[in-house]
């Protein structure tokens, strides 16, 4: 007998909104890869390296910002979530079909650490005290155009096999620490980090069911 497991009908894609959205979504997502090995995240920072991104920026100032960039720009994959999965351990294929909208634009995601904030405007995020403004030559992003896509697919889900539906993409995070001085003494430190989403789509993967 055919068995058929769904755990979720869930499959619209939430617009990729214009504005800005909410500090650090991106670090719930599934599953997170730089393309090379040697970045990391804010949240990974080791006490030595705040030691050491610190030296960089000790040299005091009247008013306002020094900054250091760890890591510029570095490109990563991921995959945001499983929207559902089928399994089908029966003798015959599935057929399924799907119905798939979305709308794509460019995105920012922010994180923060020690006494730099976030401040919140409306339906925006930022850095607070103009910190986004030092940083701009190296998280500016330019894609401004949006479009809406809908397509439809048919997909037959195997004997023995399991049909993931996921929503992944690609993006470029850049992160590092900052000194924020009044009257030549430092008021705020911390690390900053600055996730740009570039794409996102889906992801339809077919898998093996392992054998007990």
């Amino acid at each position: 007998m055919k068995k058929l497991l769904i755990l979720s009908l869930f499959i619209f894609l939430s617009s990729i909104n214009s504005h800005i959205v909410s500090a650090g979504e991106y670090i719930s997502y599934q599953e997170i890869e730089f393309e090379h090995k040697s970045p990391r995240f804010l949240d990974d920072y080791t006490k030595a390296m705040y030691t050491k991104y610190y030296k960089k920026i000790d040299k005091k100032k009247f008013w306002g910002w020094r900054t250091h960039t760890a890591y510029k720009t570095e490109k990563v994959t991921f995959t945001k979530e499983t929207l559902y999965i089928i399994y089908n351990e029966g003798e015959t294929a599935i057929t399924e079909n799907f119905s798939f909208k979305s709308k794509e634009s460019t995105k920012k995601q922010y994180n923060v650490s020690g006494t730099i904030t976030l401040s919140a405007e409306g339906e925006e995020f930022g850095f607070k005290l103009g910190l986004e403004d030092e940083l701009a030559y190296s998280i500016t992003s330019t894609t401004d155009s949006t479009y809406e896509e809908e397509f439809s697919i048919k997909v037959y889900v195997d004997t023995n096999t399991q049909l993931l539906v996921q929503i992944c993409g690609e993006g470029k995070i850049s992160n590092g620490v900052a000194k924020y001085y009044r009257f030549w003494r430092s008021s705020r430190k911390g690390g900053w980090e600055v996730f740009i989403v570039t794409t996102e789509y889906y992801s339809l993967r077919k898998e093996l069911i392992n054998e007990s």
